[in-house]
């Protein structure tokens, strides 16, 4: 079994384009004093919207993340329900298999039930684990209580993941694509461009700035679990916490208040109860607590597989070397090649933009993934 730093430094052939593309709707809510952001954003299908589209060299499902491989669970459910698919709609019911062609999320469906609980609170993780700290306030500023333990977050309950599964009869490695996208829904003219928001004037127009605070992780699940990408979408947004302005338009050439360096989180100085004070990180780090002693943990960007979509575009890159390959289908059941990935969404506590300023902040999360075919690449020698 190849590790995924070897498959990264092959040369692949592309042979198709847009073979599956994922599209979620996410509604995010941020309320109450003492919390990064709300507890009371289900994600229904009111809420998260989602359809997929591949070509037919590649089959695709989706199930709920876990340790377990679930392919043999997903046959055996084909079998066992094989017109559940087609129980809510019109057409004569016929045999349910894996997806091809397009396929929209449907939350009253059994392949995506496990989702219909979702709530976006306040988590911090590295990608791979994540944990709700017990937080205390200072002058409207959430921050971590040191002293107290932390809690486990529940996947689907306070972060969305999914295991998206591929299948072929050919020996595919798969790619996230660079058109992939993280961005505000109906709203991204409004983050586009240097601007200063401020106030409660300006409210409405602050709140898209939350997609500042949503990260996206995929995991190797057939590498056990090695985080392949962590993603930064929007480091063009910064709330600063401290005099309650949202700066748009940072760039890496900017100045003052927008540029991306220098522009942390608000937290509570131990050493002077009288101030609030700004750390020192920029936009486009990753910053989390990493453990029950509240070790804050920063990655840069490039570092650890943390990409920052620094063009302010809200996509992954601006061209195909900007794809990143996330699993190859190695795994073998009679004519069938098979892998899967695990697929994290959540809001970083930590991050600037997680504030009580931009409750209700709404981002769609767009992705596309590519095959390349392996074993052509390996009979090349390259």
């Amino acid at each position: 079994m190849k590790k995924s730093a070897e498959i990264k430094r092959n040369t692949f052939s592309l042979i198709a384009k847009n073979l599956i593309i994922l599209v979620v709707l996410a509604v995010v809510a941020f309320v109450g004093a003492f919390s990064w952001f709300t507890q009371h954003t289900k994600a229904t299908a009111d809420g998260i919207n989602a359809m997929t589209k591949a070509n037919d060299k590649l089959e695709f499902y989706i199930m709920p993340p876990s340790d377990s491989d679930q392919y043999a669970a997903i046959n055996q459910r084909l079998r066992d329900n094989a017109t559940w698919n087609s129980q809510h709609s019109s057409e004569t019911p016929k045999r349910t298999e894996w997806h091809r062609g397009n396929l929209a999320f449907d939350f009253s469906d059994q392949e995506f039930k496990f989702m219909d609980g979702l709530f976006m609170s306040e988590v911090t993780g590295d990608g791979a684990s994540f944990k709700i700290p017990k937080l205390m306030q200072y002058n409207n500023v959430a921050y971590i209580d040191s002293t107290q333990a932390f809690e486990n977050a529940v996947a689907n309950d306070n972060y969305m993941s999914f295991d998206l599964y591929f299948r072929s009869q050919s020996n595919y490695s798969i790619a996230l694509t660079n058109e992939s996208t993280i961005e505000p829904v109906d709203t991204a003219d409004a983050l586009s461009g240097q601007h200063d928001y401020t106030g409660d004037a300006q409210e409405a127009s602050m709140k898209p700035g939350a997609i500042g605070a949503v990260r996206m992780s995929i995991l190797n699940c057939e590498a056990n679990n090695e985080r392949e990408l962590l993603w930064i979408p929007a480091p063009n947004v910064w709330y600063n916490g401290l005099t309650d302005h949202l700066y748009t338009g940072l760039t890496a050439s900017g100045s003052g208040n927008y540029s991306f360096s220098d522009k942390g989180s608000a937290y509570y100085d131990e050493s002077d109860t009288t101030k609030l004070k700004l750390t020192t990180e920029g936009t486009t780090t990753h910053a989390f607590y990493s453990a029950n002693n509240a070790n804050r943990t920063t990655w840069a960007n490039g570092t650890y597989n943390v990409i920052a979509s620094t063009a302010g575009d809200y996509r992954l890159g601006s061209d195909s070397s900007d794809d990143v390959t996330v699993v190859t289908l190695q795994n073998q059941d009679n004519d069938y090649r098979y892998g899967h990935i695990r697929v994290n969404l959540w809001i970083e506590g930590e991050d600037a933009e997680a504030r009580l300023r931009l409750v209700n902040g709404k981002f769609n999360m767009s992705l596309y993934f590519d095959i390349k075919d392996t074993v052509q690449a390996t009979e090349s020698g390259s």
